[in-house]
């Protein structure tokens, strides 16, 4: 009584006040779109780097990243999903290198499948974990730095590679909302908000640098003209910036046991004083 009859039989199309009347609170349609989004978003971030401006970028955050990896140290790093062709680690120090991917057909390097929010890793056993633009294809940023902060060991470095909001790419963004086109699909995040939520988990920021200071154009003609536009040195302007690299370590909190103090009152006398007892009378009897 609820369905319209389609085209081909067998199929039916259920009235939106009908189903807002039998599920008025039903949030598992929701759910099941934002597990079917992330690797949507992942893809198109994976064929938008194929574009001039995003071979362009990678070649940027990659040289940014190889620079910071001869500061990490440990036995075990793992990358989650990354955007780019190419994901060289030859500069890093630790010996093993795990890509976590969430398809299984992302690319050779592919060495564990999983969620950008939840990684098949024990706690405590993975030394650097580097997070190129996962915060912004994921639904839950907030989940993905816990996920970081229970997978690190403690002293443990987390890389973050973003895209910078308060630039010429955060205009783009704002002026393609309706778009489903990523990265302006995507959530920008700043370094400021990053910093914040790190510091709640326990985080140091020790790096941060703001890289690609030319503007979100396709034209590589035009890119190749604003080359002068990129700093020869320092962190860059965050207002022409269209990405940035930040570095935090996970701080270690050493526990000091305290000793219990058994009595509270003090002392008067630094040695007790003899008490009385029945045995201790001496019982004098009249003569």
């Amino acid at each position: 009584m609820y369905a319209d009859r389609l085209d081909k039989p067998g199929q039916c199309r259920i009235h939106d006040t009908c189903f807002r009347h039998c599920f008025p609170r039903c949030g598992m349609i929701h759910t099941m779109n934002t597990e079917f989004s992330v690797p949507i978003r992942a893809s198109s971030l994976r064929r938008w780097y194929r574009d001039p401006l995003g071979r362009l970028l990678a070649d940027v955050e990659l040289s940014a990243l190889a620079e910071q990896l001869p500061g990490l140290f440990g036995y075990h790093l793992m990358v989650i999903d990354p955007p780019w062709e190419t994901c060289t680690l030859s500069d890093s120090r630790i010996p093993h290198h795990v890509v976590q991917r969430i398809q299984m057909d992302c690319g050779g390097d592919t060495g564990v499948v999983g969620h950008t929010d939840t990684w098949p890793v024990m706690t405590d056993t993975l030394d650097a974990i580097i997070l190129p633009h996962t915060l912004e294809i994921t639904i839950d940023p907030h989940q993905v730095l816990r996920e970081a902060d229970r997978s690190l060991i403690p002293d443990g470095h987390l890389v973050i590679i973003g895209f910078n909001p308060w630039s010429l790419w955060g205009v783009r963004r704002r002026l393609s909302w309706r778009s489903q086109d990523m990265p302006w699909n995507a959530r920008f995040l700043s370094v400021s908000r990053i910093r914040d939520w790190l510091s709640l988990l326990g985080f140091d920021t020790l790096h941060c640098q703001y890289l690609f200071h030319r503007p979100p154009v396709q034209n590589s003609r035009l890119l190749s003209r604003l080359h002068f536009l990129e700093p020869s040195s320092g962190n860059g302007l965050m207002l022409l910036a269209g990405a940035y690299i930040l570095v935090a370590r996970k701080r270690t909190v050493i526990m000091t046991p305290i000793k219990a103090v058994r009595n509270g009152r003090r002392q008067l006398f630094p040695v007790g004083i003899p008490t009385s007892s029945q045995r201790n009378i001496r019982r004098v009897s009249g003569s």
